[in-house]
Order: C-alpha cells, then sequence, then structure tokens
C-alpha cells in the first residue's frame, strides 16, 4: 500500500482589514498536464499512434484550486517539498502557463527570476550573452548600455567577459544571469531557489539586493525556497502548498512552525492532529524527564559510545561489521550470552573510536564474529592496540550458517538460556524491538532468507536444545506448516504476527512486560531508535539489555511511525523518566525529540497524585 502524504486544509489567516494595493491576486487556480501514458521516440511514432487513436495520455493535477493575494510590499513566501506545484505556480504568475482553470492577475511589470541562465547562448561570450538576455527579458538596447558597467560590477566576471560562457562555472553563469535580471527595479520580482545557487558570498550578495530592491523601492517579492531559515528571515507572509494543494496560509513564522513538524511527511490526518497536539501544548514541564543523545562522529563512534567503556574493563569483547544487520543481530546475542561488551568495525581496519573504547576496555578476550566479506579476522587482530589472552573468531559464508555457529561456539562457552530467536532476515524493525529480550535471556538468533524456508539444522537446533522459540514475522510471516515439526517436538511458539513495525513494537512491549513483569517491575528508561537507520543502532539491544530498559522504534518521516511511538510512550502511564535516542541530529532532530520528550513529561506529571 504506497504511502501518502496528507493534503487536507489546515488553516488560513490572512487580515482581511489590509488595504494596501493586491499586486497579485491568484483565484481558484488549478493546472492540469496530459501525461503520456506510452514512450514515443519520434514524430513517426507519434503520427502512427494518432491514426490508430491510441494516443492516450494521464491527467496529471499539478495545481488544485489555490487561491491567495500577495500585497504591494509583500515578501511572500511559497513552500512545499519537491513537485508540489511551487515552481508551476510561479510559472502562471509570470506569465509563462496559462491555468486550467481559475485566474491569475498581476499589476504591474515582472521581473522573473525562475530560471537562471535560461536563453544564454553558451558559445558567445558573456558580453553578448548580457545584451541578448537582456532583450529576452524585455530591456532595451538604451538600457543594457546605460547598466552594462553596473551588471558586470555585481556578478564580478569582468576579467572574463569576453570568454565563451561555455567555460564558465555554473556559479559564475548565475551571478551574470541574477545581475541581468535584477537591473531593472520591477514591481513584482519573483525568485524560484535563486538562492539556493552559487557560492555562499554569492548568496549573500543576492539576499542583499533582494532586501534593497524592498527596502529602497518597495518591490512586492514572492519566493519559493526549501529552507524554512531564509523564508522566516525574509518573509512577512507564506502560502504552504503540498502536492497541488494549499495547506496553510498565514505569517511566515506560524506557518514555518508547522511545515517543519509535519512538511512532505507521510501519515494520516489522524496521526498529524496527534503530533501538532502534542507541540502546542507548550506549557508542558519536560525537567522532570531527562532526554538525551547517543551518537558519535560514525556508526563505529556510535557503537563504541552505547558499549559504555567509561564504566571501566570487562572480560570480553564482541568485534563485528558495522555494515550488515544480520551478522550485528547474532553478534548482540552472542555478546549477551558471553557476558561481553559489543564494539563494531570496517571489515579491514580499527577505527579510532573503535581503538580507543578498545583500549579503555581492556579486555582479556576478543571474539570476531561475522562472514569473511564483512569481517577480515586476521587483518584487524594485528591492529587491536594491546594483545588479549585470548582471540578467537566465529565465522561462516553467509548469515544462515553464522547464526548456526554462534550458537555451537555459545554451547562451548558457558552455554545459552532456554529460548532461541528466528526471524526472516529483512525484519530489522522487529529485531530491534526484541534484541533487549533476547539478550536477557540470552537467546541465540536463528534467521531464515527470502524463500522462507526453515534450514533443518535450525529445525534440529531448536528442538534439541530449546523450550521456547520466538518468530518474528515480518511483512511475510511464516506458513504455520513450517512450525509444526518444532511444535511436535514439544517446544513452544511464540509469534509476533503484525501489519507492520510499529504493531510489532506494541506486541514487543505487551509481550515484554508480562514476560519480565518480576525482573523489570519498574522500567523508567526507553532507548529510542530509527528502522531506516539501523547502523546506529546495532549495539542499542545490548545497551538496553544492561540497563533495563526498553528499546521503541520511532520513524520522524512517517507520522503515523511518531503517533504510534507516543502512544507506546503513554501506555507506560508515567512511569517514563528517561529517554536516550539513538543517532544524531539527521536522524532525530530538536522536533522529533521534542514530541516524544513532552510526551513522557505530561504522561508523568498526569500521574501525580496531586493531579488526580
Amino acid at each position: 500500500m504506497p504511502e501518502v502524504v496528507n493534503t487536507s486544509y489546515l488553516s488560513s489567516k490572512v487580515d482581511e482589514g489590509d488595504s494596501r494595493e493586491t499586486m497579485v491576486k491568484v483565484d481558484n487556480v488549478s493546472m492540469m498536464f496530459n501525461m503520456a501514458s506510452a514512450q514515443l521516440n519520434s514524430l513517426k511514432e507519434y503520427a502512427i499512434a494518432l491514426v490508430r487513436h491510441e494516443l492516450n495520455f494521464k491527467e496529471f493535477w499539478a495545481l488544485n484550486d489555490i487561491s491567495f493575494e500577495v500585497k504591494k510590499g509583500d515578501v511572500y513566501g511559497i513552500m512545499g517539498t519537491n513537485g508540489s506545484g511551487k515552481s508551476t505556480m510561479l510559472k502562471i504568475i509570470a506569465g509563462v502557463l496559462d491555468p486550467t482553470r481559475g485566474t491569475c492577475t498581476v499589476k504591474g511589470n515582472i521581473a522573473p527570476l525562475i530560471e537562471l541562465g535560461a536563453g544564454f547562448d553558451i558559445e558567445l561570450t558573456a558580453r553578448e550573452n548580457i545584451y541578448l538576455n537582456g532583450s529576452l527579458l524585455g530591456y532595451s538596447k538604451k538600457f543594457i548600455d546605460q547598466h552594462f558597467d553596473e551588471i558586470v560590477e555585481f556578478s564580478e566576471v569582468k576579467k572574463f567577459l569576453d570568454m565563451p560562457m561555455k567555460n564558465y562555472s555554473s556559479g559564475m553563469v548565475a551571478r551574470v544571469a541574477f545581475a541581468i535580471a535584477t537591473a531593472m527595479v520591477p514591481d513584482v520580482l519573483i525568485v524560484d531557489e535563486v538562492l539556493s545557487v552559487g557560492d555562499f558570498m554569492f548568496r549573500q550578495k543576492c539576499e542583499r539586493r533582494i532586501q534593497e530592491l524592498i527596502r529602497d523601492h518597495g518591490v512586492t517579492v514572492l519566493i519559493v525556497s526549501h529552507s524554512t531559515e531564509q523564508v522566516r528571515r525574509l518573509c512577512n507572509k507564506v502560502i504552504w502548498i503540498e502536492k497541488g494543494h494549499t495547506r496553510m496560509i498565514g505569517n511566515a513564522e506560524e506557518v514555518c512552525d508547522i511545515y517543519q513538524l509535519v512538511g512532505g511527511r507521510v501519515g494520516d490526518a489522524e496521526s498529524e492532529r496527534l503530533i501538532l497536539s502534542t507541540l502546542e501544548d507548550t506549557n508542558v514541564d519536560t525537567s522532570p524527564i531527562a532526554c538525551d543523545a547517543v551518537f558519535g562522529d560514525t556508526k563505529f563512534g556510535s557503537a563504541a559510545k552505547l558499549a559504555q567503556p567509561q564504566q571501566g574493563h570487562c572480560d570480553t569483547v564482541v568485534l563485528c561489521s558495522g555494515e550488515e544487520p544480520t551478522e550485528n543481530m547474532i553478534a548482540t546475542a552472542l555478546s549477551a550470552q558471553l557476558g561481553a561488551k559489543m564494539l563494531t568495525c570496517p571489515q579491514k581496519y580499527l577505527p579510532d573510536a573503535t581503538i580507543s573504547a578498545l583500549e579503555e576496555l581492556s579486555p582479556r578476550r576478543v571474539v570476531f564474529c561475522g562472514t569473511p566479506q564483512n569481517l577480515d579476522a586476521r587483518e584487524l587482530e594485528a591492529q587491536l592496540p594491546h594483545a588479549p589472552e585470548v582471540v578467537e573468531s566465529v565465522t561462516a559464508g553467509n548469515n544462515l550458517d553464522l547464526g548456526l555457529a554462534a550458537h555451537e561456539f555459545g554451547c562451548a562457552h558457558g552455554g545459552w538460556g532456554r529460548t532461541a530467536l528466528l526471524s526472516p532476515e529483512f525484519c530489522i524493525g522487529d529485531q530491534l524491538a526484541i534484541l533487549p529480550a533476547v539478550c536477557d535471556l540470552r537467546a541465540p538468533m536463528f534467521f531464515i532468507n527470502t524463500s522462507l524456508a526453515i534450514d533443518e539444522r535450525i529445525i534440529e537446533t531448536v528442538c534439541a536444545n530449546f523450550d521456547r522459540l520466538l518468530v518474528l514475522a515480518g511483512e511475510n510471516p511464516l506458513p504455520s506448516a513450517l512450525l509444526q515439526p518444532i511444535k511436535d517436538a514439544g517446544v513452544q511458539v511464540q509469534r509476533f504476527v503484525a501489519r507492520n513495525e510499529q504493531e510489532a513494537n506494541k506486541l514487543i512491549f505487551d509481550w515484554m512486560k508480562h514476560e519480565f513483569a518480576s525482573d523489570l517491575p519498574n522500567v523508567d528508561t526507553l532507548v529510542v531508535v530509527a528502522p531506516r537507520h539501523p547502523e546506529d543502532a546495532y549495539c542499542a539491544g545490548s545497551y538496553a539489555a544492561r540497563n533495563g530498559c526498553y528499546v521503541l522504534l520511532d520513524n520522524p518521516n512517517n507520522l503515523d511511525y511518531v503517533a504510534a511511538a507516543v502512544e507506546r510512550v503513554k501506555e507506560f502511564g508515567g512511569q517514563i523518566r528517561h529517554l536516550v535516542f539513538v543517532g544524531d541530529p539527521t536522524v532525530f532532530n530538536e522536533v522529533d525529540t521534542t514530541i516524544l520528550h513532552r510526551t513522557a513529561a505530561k504522561a508523568y506529571l498526569d500521574s501525580l497524585p496531586s493531579r488526580n
């Protein structure tokens, strides 16, 4: 089922008493494009299809019933994700396109900066292109003569005026184009992502020029930008268009705030309302709830921090690849069985973060766990910062065999618990959620491939050594018949079957609460990980098990996912006092952490006796 971006109307806050002159009026504008249903590579193919009545088109509505007004002196921003119709809207305002329905009225002359460099002939020199491009914009030769030196000075290409523009960099072309387009003081200036091209100094120069036109000449400006910071800085009003639909109109600060929260994210309207209501409640005191982020400069640094080397020496360290999810899950289970810390590294070298952690931990034993294509134990052993007493390897040619090899190794070094886990290789989110239980139960992890057939060796191993088998389902749950031989051997089978990772996370949460009720009666910490960035969270399971807490799945790009995470936090009824986000700000930004932080704080405050 495809994921859908919400396009429902949110709100419009426009000052009805604004008596300033209207410069641009967009009234119920819709724009439809015909998209060919088949590829035609020549005029001959087109003619044949036309004669045979096989020329079919699919309608694509780039804009749907858009209305707004831009007053004189406004700096009006148009925001939205890629493909939302922003540039189409500007082209209608500039007169490049005629709308399919509705009207667009513009008062005064327009300077459209929609595609910098359009109309240049790269075989001509910059001097020649200034006149050529200027004439295309409607400037007379006399006007260009009068402003020629100004254009050259602004573009900073005086030394290269008589060089063909094909030898110019893209930044130099942008400088010339912007200088030509802003040589005239227009009534309305239209800017489409112009301020995102060129170097930093050029972008600053463009901004100063635009601000000068606004301040000194009262020019009305329409700006399309993906940068909310830029829109906040330059604009006083904003319309947010999402997939051709108006989502919100209002002052720049307010629209940018909401856009940053939910703009372009998939998810239904109910999830969106829940998240917005959570963030609107700014009076919640979050101080009782600790909120931390654990991440390193690289994924190997993240693993080193999760290993908590500052807690002192440990007897054993398991080293595994940081590249392949299934290998890391197997290594996590093995590290728990050995009572070891886990670190990750590339195939042939130890990163600085891993070396530093090894130096602090000073393990007596190092165990390499992985497939040879991802982990070269012989190469890595030579780089260990000190010589451990014991160096061992658990290797196999594929993940299925690696799980069996890890089980055999664990049996020879103290033995496993009475529970095992079976999972499809691709079921990463479910695996991350159940890792604390895997570690606590000292359960080995066995895997099946995409064919969903259970290897006979796994069936024999489970039947001979375990009382219970936990089975993760993923999107394609195992047929019950495949598990029947294990059930017939008297092994209890516990399946976690859910439609998606959010539901699986809840099933696992509920099961763990029951399973560990006596051992973990007062769980007060949640470790939050993003399955879309598992490389940051491979060691989160063992971290959670050591610290007696659960793993919560969250995907900030999916509002349904975030809403499900909010509900999971609420289900703890104010018990959560600490949130640990695994991943840097590109995984969980300030807004993402605030949503759960505020939810946990409100649940805690509501649970206090004085509140009830």
